[in-house]
């Protein structure tokens, strides 16, 4: 690679805001809303969503300290680098970034689910759709940062205005079927859905070397929880109001809201803002994880060939292979139907992740104590080790559910993933790192003999 290539610094306050709230606010999150409905009753769902989103607050606290001490791709991997074993913060990040690489693939699901439901037996042009959105997202990540956050600004309006206004249509008609208000009153479980909901918005801190100004990340994930709080806590009621246990249970419940509101042009403009919110989790998602691959890889820690930049200042290799990855493995979660678990999963890593942000917080006040910090955790280390133990405690809870059933099938999943990481980190890193010293030795060695001739 070039050392003289970096990454671009086009991407506004606009464009930052869009794809936070674009991460967040993916398909998956239809199900999410409509899985909470088993634990509380639909007309105060917004409870649920509301509570999340002020708990959340205080993880984006965490992140934007973080992010104001280390404004840099690699975000949480260097944070976390620089508060424990190394070793260790690259197996939990690296397991990190394939879960988000799964939420890609459920969206890719539920959107070609959608579409056979819509067009009926259409399950062949679902693959193909999805296949091509895919690509989509893939050819506007190769054109530049620029574009790709404004792509994320339009589709991310459209998808949140289009959700609140079905939403209060939802509301007010009520739907010709009386709604089943069910609630299995676990408020435990109705608030992890709700946190569930926000989750990935801080993958916009990957986005650091990118913005205009060094304050815009901080600022975008704010705007982000409100936005998503808002929304979505409109939709989760008008779920609750309108879908029965049947409803609740399909790959597309937002679908049957927009229908029995709306009949079938309610549907099909479901179906867009469906597929539109998908484009916005390729998009955001293929943003932020390229990147985040890049800035490891740049430091020897992934292979030197995903630091290499197009003529746009964009890393080529992980947004190609963030494309294929993504595709198969949509195909494998449809032949799985295992989206409900990769809810479950990735709630679960999420709640982990948040509570070791809040740990980093926690370690680098003591360890960094004199480095300046522009944004601050309000209550400081005691408040963080409050987020740690709460998110923490979320995390176990997460990973023994799936839906209303007792399983330690997310935990096992995620012990598999983490085994698979560890296994490539432990084995394969240190190859890596031996080559990258052997070649910066052999440059200075260079450098010497031509300094000495």
């Amino acid at each position: 690679m070039n050392e003289q290539q970096t990454l671009s610094r086009s991407l506004s306050l606009g464009g930052a805001s869009a794809i936070s709230t674009g991460l967040a606010f993916a398909a998956l999150n239809f199900l999410g809303m409509a899985q909470m409905l088993d634990y509380i009753s639909g007309p105060f769902a917004w409870v649920a969503v509301l509570a999340g989103g002020v708990l959340i607050l205080g993880v984006r606290a965490c992140f934007s300290e973080l992010d104001g001490i280390y404004p840099t791709a690699a975000g949480i991997r260097l944070w976390m680098a620089r508060a424990m074993n190394d070793r260790l913060a690259l197996i939990i990040t690296l397991t990190y970034m394939t879960a988000i690489v799964l939420v890609i693939a459920a969206d890719a699901f539920i959107i070609g689910e959608a579409m056979a439901y819509a067009f009926g037996n259409g399950r062949v042009l679902a693959v193909v759709y999805v296949a091509l959105l895919l690509v989509l997202a893939t050819i506007l990540n190769l054109r530049g940062i620029k574009l790709a956050g404004s792509l994320e600004k339009i589709v991310t309006s459209i998808v949140v205005l289009s959700s609140i206004r079905i939403g209060i249509t939802a509301i007010v008609k009520r739907g010709p079927t009386p709604p089943k208000l069910i609630g299995g009153g676990s408020p435990l479980q109705a608030l992890i859905l709700g946190i569930f909901l926000y989750t990935a918005f801080e993958w916009v801190t990957t986005n650091s070397e990118e913005v205009v100004k060094p304050k815009i990340i901080p600022r975008a994930m704010f705007i982000a929880i409100f936005v998503l709080a808002v929304s979505q806590s409109i939709f989760a009621v008008a779920m609750g109001l309108n879908l029965g246990v049947d409803g609740r249970a399909s790959a597309y419940p937002q679908l049957l809201v927009a229908e029995q509101t709306m009949g079938n042009v309610g549907m099909l403009l479901m179906l867009a803002v469906t597929a539109l919110t998908a484009v916005n989790t390729f998009n955001g998602g293929f943003v932020t994880l390229s990147r985040f691959m890049y800035a490891v890889a740049r430091e020897g820690k992934l292979p030197r060939s995903l630091t290499t930049l197009n003529d746009r200042a964009v890393p080529v290799v992980p947004v190609i292979l963030l494309g294929v990855s993504s595709l198969v493995l949509a195909v494998v979660v449809a032949i799985t139907g295992a989206w409900t678990m990769i809810v479950s999963m990735c709630a679960a890593l999420e709640m982990m992740i948040y509570a070791t942000a809040a740990f980093v917080v926690f370690r680098l006040r003591k360890r960094q104590a004199e480095v300046d910090r522009p944004f601050k955790l309000l209550g400081g280390r005691p408040v963080a080790i409050a987020i740690m133990i709460l998110f923490g405690f979320l995390a176990v809870v997460s990973s023994t559910t799936v839906g209303k059933e007792t399983s330690a099938t997310p935990l096992i999943t995620l012990a598999v993933i983490a085994g698979i990481v560890a296994l490539y980190v432990f084995l394969y890193v240190p190859r890596l790192e031996k080559r990258e010293a052997e070649e910066l030795a052999a440059r200075r060695a260079a450098r010497a003999a031509a300094r000495n001739a």
